[in-house]
């Protein structure tokens, strides 16, 4: 997988089967700064071979319609799912899933896409205080290897054997465990009972995807943590724009000195997205498919990572301008550019 925006992914677990389903799919942090937390779904079926006929999929950055404002639809209740997994979840809906019961440690789930536009999700239950991994690979490439329970978006199949039309074979495996013991992760064996997972998903464009409900009452307002327990007060050093407080679809833009930058993390409270451009280039749009706030960032431009992705050759001092274009937020949102 492209490393480079592997900043969003994966999602925190949770336990309760039915109310916390969506939480599941929650994204997480990078772990590492490297994969940390990897930025890690048409019809159901509970085979190992999928047809993914007759499913029309837009992908959604770019080319939205900026002049069509989504109509949230209530999510079923309960949620609906398959194979543990719930429908729609990260912007897509699941098309297929397969699940199998530890002591097996492995699942292999075949389909044949219509679109590359694709989300892979997995689960891990009922294995008490043991976090498994997982290793996924496709048509024999490796792809990720992580704790189990996360959602991955593939950005480049080069190299992968996947294309349209054509069969691809997904497996996942249980490669061990692991244990928090009150100080630090421990390995320890592979539990012996609880279910595992496999699910492939097909993106569709916000303006079509059934939001929740927006929440009653205010919204709680964002966190003041910008990323990895830095606050305002102990980075001062951080570029953060913040939306509109009257109009929080009205586009930023932020000229300024610019200095060399380890991360950009974002954060919304509403489903939405976010477009990020540095000097006209586009390094990142964020996504938000609920209400949870959670934080979608990248790497930053340290090290030559943005001459190489974007052409965008930047030096400290030289004078630098931000935008940041709303589309679909209705709440607050911030932008923070983290000073290596």
């Amino acid at each position: 997988m492209n490393l480079t925006d592997l900043k969003q992914v994966l999602d925190e677990r949770s336990s309760d089967p039915a109310d916390q389903l969506v939480h599941r799919m929650r994204l997480r942090g990078v772990q590492a700064k490297v994969v940390a937390r990897r930025r890690r779904i048409a019809a159901w079926t509970t085979c190992a071979v999928v047809a993914l006929a007759g499913i029309a999929v837009a992908a959604v950055v770019p080319g939205f319609r900026t002049d069509v404002t989504p109509t949230p639809a209530d999510s079923p209740s309960p949620v609906r799912t398959v194979e543990g997994f719930p429908e729609y979840a990260k912007g897509a809906r699941v098309v297929a899933a397969k699940s199998a019961a530890l002591p097996e440690r492995r699942i292999e789930l075949t389909i044949v896409p219509t679109t590359l536009d694709l989300v892979i999700f997995t689960r891990c239950d009922g294995t008490g205080d043991s976090e498994p991994d997982e290793r996924v690979s496709v048509n024999g490439h490796f792809l990720y290897g992580l704790g189990c329970g996360g959602s991955s978006r593939q950005l480049s199949w080069d190299g992968l054997d996947v294309a349209v039309g054509e069969s691809a074979t997904f497996v996942m495996t249980i490669t061990g465990a692991k244990r928090f013991d009150g100080t630090d992760t421990v390995p320890v064996p592979i539990p012996d009972s609880g279910t595992f997972g496999l699910a492939i998903g097909v993106r569709i464009p916000l303006d079509q995807y059934p939001l929740p409900p927006r929440p009653s009452g205010p919204l709680a307002p964002l966190r003041r943590t910008l990323m990895a327990g830095c606050t305002e007060a102990l980075c001062p050093d951080a570029v953060i724009i913040k939306s509109d407080p009257v109009d929080p679809a009205r586009p930023v833009k932020r000229t300024l000195t610019w200095k060399a930058t380890d991360s950009v993390d974002l954060l919304a409270q509403t489903p939405g997205l976010l477009h990020v451009r540095v000097n006209g280039v586009e390094i990142m749009t964020g996504e938000w498919w609920d209400y949870e706030a959670n934080t979608v960032g990248r790497f930053g431009d340290r090290n030559g990572g943005w001459t190489r992705e974007f052409g965008l050759h930047l030096r400290p001092g030289d004078p630098v301008t931000i935008d940041v274009e709303p589309e679909y937020v209705t709440g607050a949102w911030q932008v923070v550019f983290s000073p290596a």
